[in-house]
């Protein structure tokens, strides 16, 4: 079952389309990363999703229900994290769950207690003296409080840390997993992601280009590094359309490709390339794959909606 789907969803700013006819299915219990370049729709479609913004045509859910009819009862199950969330600076933590907890009836105060512990929060300082990644850290800790089904974050791990970064994850793992609790997390952090999720959705110019579990995803890309060619100095001849992020230096060619199998790949490489060239090809990184898909989709242009 979807816990989070998107059915032909498209969204614009005046002129500019930012989603364009979108399709998406988060399973329920996935950690699911949205990755894609600066003015993707991320936002937007997180946005949709907290029934913040309206979609112009096509229908957004969660938990089955449509966005645009979430109830309170519906909203108190889903959790919202967003970079640079507002919480209330004059407040203490333990004044901010005191004000927080009767409006969720699910609210944990054991889960809140132990997640203060691991994220190492002071109850004692007012909020507005919390450092950017305590606010973060704090701003979790209240969407996880009330064990939320389903838990939305845009760019979480903007401006920290590697110390803070890994308190967030850990106390997300941990509680996500053991919870069940569907997550959906856009990020430009590549390697947290890689780390964390166990799904991935690819998102550029407002349309899905892929979303795949993460480990099949990973499994089939293969990142080629071909050696041992000629230092000529001249141009390339036009290589397969397949083959991503290919750059040449001197006598090395490195390139992306989806592939069968390694022998798929020497058999390709072969046909452009002399017997003696060297191949050695790995399993691609989140990040290798980003970069590929990313140049192949091209430069983000605003699509214009046609008068």
């Amino acid at each position: 079952m979807s816990m989070i789907e998107m059915k032909d969803v498209s969204y614009r700013y005046g002129r500019v389309r930012a989603l364009d006819g979108l399709d998406l299915a988060v399973p329920d219990g996935a950690l699911y990363a949205l990755v894609g370049p600066n003015g993707a729709g991320k936002t937007t479609l997180l946005q949709l999703l907290m029934g913040l913004r309206r979609p112009r045509s096509g229908t957004a859910f969660v938990m089955g229900v449509p966005t645009t009819a979430l109830s309170a009862h519906d909203r108190e199950r889903i959790g919202y994290v967003a970079d640079g969330q507002e919480l209330p600076g004059w407040m203490r933590l333990d004044q901010l769950d005191a004000y927080l907890a009767p409006l969720y009836p699910t609210w944990d105060a054991a889960l809140a207690r132990d997640l203060t512990v691991r994220f190492r929060l002071n109850t004692a300082r007012p909020i507005k003296t919390f450092s950017r990644g305590e606010r973060m850290k704090a701003a979790l800790r209240c969407a996880l409080a009330p064990r939320p089904k389903v838990l939305l974050m845009d760019e979480p791990f903007n401006g920290m840390d590697v110390m803070v970064k890994d308190d967030l994850v850990g106390g997300l793992l941990d509680s996500a997993r053991s919870e069940g609790w569907t997550v959906l997390i856009s990020s430009h952090d590549i390697g947290e992601l890689e780390l964390l999720a166990d799904w991935v959705g690819f998102l550029d110019n407002g349309r899905m280009v892929a979303s795949e579990p993460m480990e099949s995803l990973l499994e089939r890309m293969r990142y080629v590094d071909v050696s041992g060619l000629p230092d000529d100095g001249g141009a390339l001849a036009p290589l397969p359309a397949e083959w991503m992020s290919v750059n040449r230096a001197g006598g090395r060619l490195t390139f992306l490709v989806a592939a069968t199998g390694d022998d798929f790949i020497a058999r390709a490489v072969a046909l452009h390339f002399s017997a003696g060239a060297r191949i050695d090809a790995r399993r691609a990184t989140l990040r290798e794959v980003f970069v590929g898909l990313a140049q192949r989709s091209g430069p983000q242009t605003p699509t214009e909606v046609e008068s």
